[in-house]
């Protein structure tokens, strides 16, 4: 369970739950999304757009090849 401000999201959505936080999807789970988008409300419309997120929100500082290697790494899972 994820606090919006921890993972760089409004809390649009985890305002109507109960705990008021997100639950991040296991990644065995990761392509149930594919279709609608990714995250809880398919604002990131590729694997590619949620990496570019939390490069940035979370200084991860990855090239664009490394960045490039993690989507090819999750669509593997």
């Amino acid at each position: 369970m994820h606090e919006p401000s921890e993972i760089g999201i409004d809390s649009f959505q985890s305002d109507r739950s109960p705990t008021h936080m997100y639950r991040t999807a296991p990644l065995a789970g990761l392509w149930t999304h594919q279709k609608s988008g990714f995250f809880h409300d398919g604002r990131f419309a590729t694997l590619s757009d949620v990496v570019k997120h939390y490069n940035t929100h979370f200084n991860l500082n990855l090239s664009d090849t490394q960045q490039n290697d993690l989507v090819e790494y999750l669509k593997g899972i």
